[in-house]
C-alpha cells in the first residue's frame, strides 16, 4: 500500500496484471498471490477473464500473515507446472521486496533448470514510502518504527538471472511489460 508509485504500489501493480491477462488471452495462466504464506487464487487455465475478475478484490488484508515470502510464491508456481504436466513455462513475479533472497534464488535457479523461466517486474522505489493504515498512521514494526519498503534492485535483478528471465521495473506506460512479455525467437 507504500503510495511512492500512484496510486498505490498494490493499484499500480493490479493494472498491470490486468494488463499481462489481457496480453496472454490464449495462454495457460495462474495468480499466486503471497505474503507470508502464498496461496493460489487461480490454477492454471485459458480463462484469462475470470482471473481478471479476482484480481480488484486482491488486498493485503486478506493474507494471515504479512511478509515477502517470494521462494514460496516460486515453489507453488512449480508445483503448478508440475502438475499440469507441462515441460516449460513462464513465472511473472510483480514484487517489492523478498525475505530471504539466497532461498529465493536457489529456487529460481532450481525452476529455471526445469526449463521454467522466472522474470521480474520490480515494484517500488529505492526511496521508498511509509505504509499508511486504514485508521490513520503509518504500519510499524516490532520495534514501534515506521517501516518503509525500499526496492532493492540488485537483489530483484540477480532473482531474474537466476531465473533465466528478464526484470523491468514498474512503468506508467507499457515499456514494462512489452520488455517483459518480448519474445525474442
Amino acid at each position: 500500500l507504500a503510495k511512492d508509485i500512484t496510486p498505490s504500489r498494490l493499484q499500480k501493480a493490479k493494472f498491470k496484471v490486468l494488463d499481462i491477462l489481457e496480453r496472454s488471452r490464449e495462454a495457460q495462466t495462474a495468480l499466486i498471490v503471497f505474503a507470508g504464506e502464498a496461496f493460489v487464487v487461480s490454477p492454471l487455465t485459458e480463462d484469462a477473464h475470470t482471473i481478471a475478475n479476482l484480481v480488484p478484490q486482491l488486498m493485503p488484508a486478506l493474507m494471515p500473515t504479512q511478509g515477502s515470502q517470494v521462494n514460496l510464491a516460486l515453489d507453488k508456481a512449480g508445483e503448478l507446472f508440475e502438475q499440469s504436466g507441462f515441460k516449460n513455462g513462464e513465472i511473472i513475479l510483480l514484487t517489492d521486496g523478498m525475505a530471504f533472497p539466497e532461498l529465493c534464488y536457489r529456487t529460481a535457479a532450481a525452476l529455471k533448470a526445469k526449463s521454467i523461466r522466472l522474470s521480474v517486474l520490480a515494484v517500488g522505489t529505492e526511496t521508498g514510502s511509509p505504509i499508511p493504515l486504514d485508521g490513520g498512521g503509518f504500519l510499524k514494526d516490532a520495534s514501534g518504527a515506521i517501516v518503509i519498503p525500499k526496492l532493492d534492485q540488485t537483489e530483484m535483478r540477480t532473482l531474474a538471472q537466476k531465473g533465466g528471465g528478464r526484470i523491468a521495473l514498474l512503468s506508467h506506460d507499457d515499456k514494462d511489460i512489452n520488455f517483459i512479455l518480448a519474445d525474442d525467437g
